[in-house]
């Protein structure tokens, strides 16, 4: 047979690599596992201080109180200020920097937490920009930064992004007839706004916010960097404390047990009638916008657009700029000659590669489940029971997840001397959640697609994966690993629970620093692990376009 025919086999049997579905069960029964033994560890150690005793508490609810509050107002911010910033990046289509501010809305998810909270501080800190400008101007300098006002601030600038990309994702699905509907019938803006993209916005808002709520809910570094004290903590920073600080197993757990039951019904609030949005790679139906819009024209429409505009790329780059420009001193660069640096660096590609591509082929592996559940009517009830599992990472924050399994191990053998498994494991199944959700749709796509087909010409599964399925997914896929291991890049929750001086990342030597007041060698840090995580997902992105060409997914 000519290399390159198709293979053809008895068309009986079943088409597509059936060990994807194999691979899929496992998977999804090792994430039940690591979960339910994570869930174990901390039942076991909060029965010596059961959950309502940590209850009775005031400060346990002050913290609660200050969790709900400070997540609710970060997600009424960014879901509010997202709105005008998505409508004028979809009107507007012709001013200089369009495209990057939209790759920017594109990447937000993956800027590793230290650089911008490092970021934050030379702009608004004491010492800062803003403060440098009001004692210019002649007024006292003012400590705003620390407390709820920064992490308000440093939420909305890493969810203001991310809401306004899931929302032009939304206006872009809008279909180009109602435009030339709204221009044929003269729609004002209030019209355009009202009838054309309201109703798509409705549908859309409920997941943005539910994301943006949990991801605020679970906020650890920022909390953790500029809470300023005890009356701005967080649930996630008192499961820190009361694990590194306190070694106090007992209310780790408990506190972790409330933690995860207010994240479950959190979950099921928001995503019970809306589903989660999914994350993709930015195309050209959002890096472009529809000709037909009637409301282009009005000179006071393009002024409101332009300083709306303006100001979102000033408060979101300031921050990047300001950290490039803290490396301007020479004396920050002395850190790339002290061994902890590239100590951190090795770390840091070696445990971001290896979650990713685990979190990577899980995730592809549990959404080619769902599309085999989907497939076969009567097994598609159970369709969802991936989703379900991988959302369970999301429901039970890292933090959370790596002390149930610490508390479980250290019962058996020294749980830190596992620490980079640990990390690893716990950063893979974070970040399963994002790579599902990346995966399922154009898995199922093409599975419905090209399933009946295979099986018709009974193509053998390496045929069928290398000629049919890898060219229209490898574009996903590769998007899903970029994320994953951008993710896990940045992470700093569960590297501060199990790092030691063996074992240390990027984001916990520029938290390091940072403690130290060596604001100099934190910037070049946080500069070199902005740039590494950059590199890998421009890198891993651009594994999609090796091959013979790319293939469109329909």
């Amino acid at each position: 047979m000519p290399a390159g025919a198709l293979a053809v086999r008895p068309s009986g049997r079943r088409s597509g690599p059936a060990g994807f579905t194999a691979a899929g069960i496992l998977l999804l029964l090792l994430v039940l596992a690591l979960v339910g033994g994570s869930f174990g560890g901390l039942l076991f150690h909060a029965g010596e201080l059961p959950v309502g005793a940590v209850l009775e508490r005031p400060y346990t609810w002050s913290i609660i109180r200050f969790t709900l509050w400070q997540a609710g107002l970060s997600t009424l911010l960014s879901v509010g200020l997202a709105i005008p910033l998505a409508r004028a990046l979809h009107r507007r289509r012709g001013f200089y920097g369009r495209r990057l501010l939209i790759r920017l809305t594109s990447v937000s998810l993956v800027v590793p937490t230290m650089v911008a909270i490092l970021g934050m501080v030379a702009v608004h800190g004491r010492n800062g920009w803003v403060n440098d400008l009001l004692a210019f101007a002649g007024h006292a300098r003012q400590d705003y930064l620390y407390g709820l006002a920064g992490i308000l601030m440093t939420h909305v600038f890493f969810n203001l992004p991310l809401a306004t990309r899931l929302m032009l994702n939304g206006l872009a699905e809008i279909p180009s007839a109602q435009w030339k509907l709204a221009a044929l019938y003269g729609f004002r803006d209030r019209d355009v706004f009202r009838l054309v993209e309201w109703p798509v916005l409705r549908g859309v808002i409920p997941g943005v916010a539910g994301v943006v709520f949990l991801l605020c809910f679970t906020s650890f570094a920022i909390v953790l960097s500029l809470g300023g004290g005890p009356a701005a903590s967080t649930l996630e920073v008192a499961i820190y404390q009361a694990l590194r600080f306190e070694f106090d197993l007992p209310k780790a757990a408990a506190l972790s047990l409330i933690q995860v039951l207010l994240c479950g019904i959190l979950t099921v609030l928001f995503f019970s009638f809306r589903g989660a949005p999914a994350w993709g790679a930015a195309d050209a139906a959002v890096m472009e916008a529809d000709r037909h819009r009637p409301d282009t024209g009005g000179l006071g429409g393009r002024l409101a657009d332009a300083a709306v505009i303006t100001l979102a790329a000033v408060y979101l780059l300031t921050p990047f700029i300001a950290v490039a420009l803290g490396t301007l001193d020479g004396r920050g660069w002395s850190i790339v000659t002290d061994g902890r640096f590239w100590h951190a660096l090795g770390w840091s590609v070696l445990i971001s590669l290896a979650a990713g591509f685990i979190a990577t082929a899980s995730g592809f592996c549990m959404a080619w489940l769902c599309a085999g559940l989907d497939g076969s009517p009567g097994w598609r009830p159970l369709r969802v029971l991936p989703e379900l599992v991988g959302a369970l990472t999301l429901i039970i924050p890292p933090l959370t997840l790596g002390a149930g399994l610490f508390l479980l191990l250290r019962q058996y053998t020294d749980a830190l001397s596992l620490g980079h498994f640990m990390v690893i494991s716990v950063n893979a199944l974070f970040t399963l959640a994002f790579t599902l959700r990346v995966l399922v749709g154009p898995v199922t796509r093409q599975r419905r697609r090209f399933e009946n087909l295979g099986r018709s010409l009974g193509m053998s599964s390496l045929a069928l994966w290398r000629l049919v399925y890898w060219p229209v997914l490898k574009r996903p896929i590769c998007y899903a690993l970029a994320l994953a291991t951008t993710l896990a890049a940045g992470d700093m929750g569960v590297i501060a629970l199990f790092g030691t001086e063996r074992l240390s990342t990027l984001p916990l030597l520029v938290y390091r620093l940072l403690g130290g007041y060596r604001l100099e060698q934190a910037a070049v840090a946080a500069l070199c692990l902005c740039a590494l995580c950059l590199l890998l997902f421009w890198l891993l992105e651009q594994l999609a376009r090796l091959g013979r060409g790319e293939a469109r997914d329909a």
